[in-house]
């Protein structure tokens, strides 16, 4: 895992892909299921569901943009 993350980072188009399109998004349909958990009535799962993966899914998505900036600026 850590290799294929290595790799990962030395390809700003898989970092693009990354940072701008799948973390945001899984971020938001995690946000959006745990909204409706609440509104359901499984108030503890969805406040869980809110804060956990969403924030999970939020700071990879800072993560990939920052190695995406790093490595266009070495290049």
């Amino acid at each position: 895992m850590k290799k294929y993350i290595g790799e990962l980072k030395q390809h700003p188009e898989a970092l693009f892909i990354l940072g701008y399109m799948l973390f945001p998004l899984l971020a938001l349909v995690v946000a959006v299921l745990g909204f409706f958990m609440v509104l359901g009535g499984h108030k503890v799962f969805g406040l869980i569901m809110l804060l956990v993966p969403t924030q999970i899914f939020i700071f990879s998505a800072m993560w990939a943009i920052k190695n995406r900036k790093l490595l266009l600026e070495e290049k």
